[in-house]
């Protein structure tokens, strides 16, 4: 049985949120919805997402504080899909510049809201399973072994270095994130 991407919509808005998560789950998905960012923290606690629907006009910790902190920690490497009321260039750009992988403006038509977490999760789901990009891209573990693209070394699973700067590293560091089977 193929399992179910399960998707967090935390919107303060009852009834935008409820709508949501009502039309998520008519499309096929797990969705569960939260009021504010306790409760996204509760939920993250408790259960597997696959992809987090965040607004950013919230009382309390806002949207985009919430995205920052999901994104300094690496276990939870969670997709995030900004919607906000914002219309300004600027908030979206933030927004993205705060590791939000993509960001729709309210009101917004619920297909495209669909096709865009189709799209995030078709992304992410391109990686390899075995494949772990950590510390905002610098570090990708994949099979027994590290590379540091930042200080251009690959270490081995002692953390030894193998091979230093040169061409190599760029190669292995594009190949790396080829999907399997291609």
């Amino acid at each position: 049985m193929e399992r179910i991407d399960h998707i967090l919509v935390v919107d303060d808005d009852r009834d935008i949120r409820e709508l949501i998560v009502d039309y998520l789950e008519k499309s096929g998905y797990r969705a569960s919805g939260a009021a504010n960012g306790k409760a996204m923290w509760s939920v993250l606690k408790n259960h597997q997402i696959d992809l987090i629907v965040l607004d950013i006009m919230m009382p309390g910790e806002d949207g985009l504080t919430l995205c920052r902190q999901l994104r300094a920690n690496p276990q939870q490497d969670i997709p995030v899909l900004m919607l906000t009321a914002r219309t300004d260039d600027s908030d979206r750009i933030l927004g993205l510049e705060m590791g939000a992988d993509d960001y729709l403006i309210k009101p917004f038509v619920a297909r495209e809201l669909l096709a865009r977490i189709k799209a995030i999760l078709r992304r992410t789901r391109a990686l390899p399973p075995n494949l772990q990009i950590t510390e905002a891209g610098r570090l990708i573990a994949f099979g027994d072994w590290l590379l540091d693209t930042a200080a251009r070394h690959l270490l081995d699973d002692s953390g030894a270095i193998v091979a230093s700067a040169g061409r190599s590293i760029g190669c292995c560091g594009c190949f790396s994130t080829i999907p399997s089977g291609c």
